[in-house]
């Protein structure tokens, strides 16, 4: 990826992704006190965030297959497979996003979407002294996560060009913005349902 645009998504996404982080639903993912039901809580919303954002992917390269392949980097069998070992559901209620339109959007939510992988690296991490947790999701690509960033990078640096940069910012703001509104409303039942 271009320097400017990695910048370029970096700085859109900085505060955004800052909120994520601390949000009440996320946030325990590392710390010490986590318990089994905030970290099965997590995946469930997790699940429910990547089934619009994947499927929006999978579209979007159904009609460009040449672009990208992203076949090997689907995260809900992932999501699915902790749920399961933990005896759990996924959320009832998905995320609402919108299917991209132009390589700039695609290049944007992939952006958050494989950034996930970078930041699942810090979190297993954190997980390493609950032996009783699944860990398949936060462990990425395992040994490839890092390379299989680089190929996305590369892939972005070459598909968008200077001209959908801006697009491609705003497209990955708009995801993590998403995200926190959906974790929001998530959050706002689970309280309802208590």
């Amino acid at each position: 990826m271009s320097p400017d645009l990695h910048a370029c998504l970096r700085e859109a996404t900085k505060g955004p992704h800052r909120h994520l982080d601390h949000h009440r639903l996320l946030a325990p993912l590392v710390r010490d006190d986590l318990t089994v039901e905030q970290y099965g809580k997590a995946l469930a919303v997790l699940h429910s965030v990547f089934v619009p954002l994947e499927d929006g992917i999978t579209r979007f390269l159904g009609s460009r297959p040449e672009t990208f392949d992203y076949r090997l980097r689907c995260k809900i069998p992932a999501l699915l497979s902790d749920l399961a070992a933990l005896g759990r559901a996924p959320w009832g209620v998905t995320m609402r996003y919108p299917v991209p339109s132009t390589i700039g959007e695609l290049v944007g939510i992939l952006y958050a979407v494989e950034g996930t992988t970078m930041g699942g690296r810090h979190i297993v991490r954190c997980l390493r002294q609950f032996d009783n947790l699944p860990k398949r999701f936060f462990s990425g690509y395992g040994e490839h996560t890092e390379s299989r960033w680089h190929e996305f990078l590369a892939f972005a640096a070459a598909a968008c060009p200077a001209a959908d940069h801006q697009s491609a910012a705003v497209s990955a703001a708009s995801v993590f913005h998403a995200i926190k509104a959906h974790l929001d409303q998530c959050e706002e039942l689970a309280r309802l349902k208590d």
